[in-house]
């Protein structure tokens, strides 16, 4: 069996790619990308780090796969700050200490209850994260879901509606298809 190289180079490259189209957090390369993202979205949490806290990474990731944020579309954006282009949106949002997340609801950067910008700084815990999203952003996740069940219990309804005139109607009678009729054939 004679092997295409081509063809598993592309399957690979398939597989690869897969996790990035897939992936819920989202690596932000220059500053428009970010501005795009959070002009975007409706709920966006951003972490900004410098160096590469894999326990810190590997918590943000699994806050970011919580079904409820999941079901409401929060965008969890990864910001490099020790690249040069991205060094701007540091000095924009005014981040002191590293690492830090920033939240932004419908495009603007959220205000907590005193006035000032929502934000974490330093080592957190996931329970920690999830928490504070749970405090800014939980009403609106709610009615978001509460919002996108009610669009797909429509559409569902809607596409039943649409398909019943493809079948019999229960009040007409179909005979059955007995033993008798099958010694006939």
């Amino acid at each position: 069996m004679k092997i295409n190289k081509k063809l598993i180079m592309v399957l690979i490259g398939i597989l690869c790619n897969s996790g990035t189209f897939f992936a819920k957090v989202r690596t932000v390369n220059t500053p428009r990308d970010f501005e795009h993202s959070v002009a975007k979205a409706s709920m966006v949490v951003a972490y900004f780090h410098e160096d590469k806290n894999k326990d810190l990474m590997r918590m943000y990731e699994d806050v970011s796969t919580y079904q409820p944020y999941n079901d409401a579309d929060i965008v969890f954006l990864k910001v490099n700050a020790a690249r040069k282009e991205l060094a701007g949106l540091i000095a924009l949002y005014g981040i002191k200490k590293m690492p830090a997340f920033i939240f932004f609801y419908r495009g603007k950067r959220l205000i907590d209850t005193m006035g000032y910008p929502a934000l974490l700084m330093g080592n957190i815990s996931g329970t920690d994260l999830r928490t504070y999203i749970d405090t800014y952003y939980g009403a609106e996740v709610e009615k978001y879901i509460a919002k996108k069940d009610a669009r797909n219990e429509k559409r569902f309804t809607e596409e039943n509606e649409a398909w019943k005139e493809y079948f019999y109607p229960r009040t007409m009678n179909v005979p059955s298809y007995g033993p008798e009729e099958r010694s006939l054939e």
